[in-house]
Formats: structure tokens, sequence, C-alpha cells
């Protein structure tokens, strides 16, 4: 697999919340990244073709995600 590195510019606060969150996962900043582009692509493809992103809350009602 090729690797390119790509630069990013981020707010400091977003970040802070990815550090944060690839440490809770215990995943690398990379990884990090890495992952949620890949979701974002698959969740992009999915609508694309009439999907629905669904989340279930802890008491068991569902909420649809609508992303811009």
């Amino acid at each position: 697999m090729m690797v390119t590195k790509v630069t990013l510019n981020i707010p400091d606060d977003l970040l802070a919340e990815v550090k944060r969150m690839a440490g809770v996962r215990g995943i690398t900043i990379t990884d990090m990244f890495r992952q949620s582009l890949r979701n974002d692509l698959f969740f992009a493809q999915e609508e694309s073709q009439g999907g629905k992103i669904l989340i279930e809350k802890p008491n068991g009602k569902m909420v649809q995600i609508v992303r811009p």
C-alpha cells in the first residue's frame, strides 16, 4: 500500500479533541484520522444510495443523523 503524507490545518480545539479520543481508543492520531475519513466516505456512499445513518440512544430511541 502506498502512503502519501498530507498536511492539514485544523483548529487547536479540534486537534485537542482528536488527540483525546485517540488516547481513549488507544490508537495513534494518524489512525484516528484514517478511520474518520473511511467512516465519512462509507457514510457518504450509503447516503448517495438512499441509505440513512441511525444512532440508537441508550434508552432505545433511534435518531437519524443528517449531515450537510
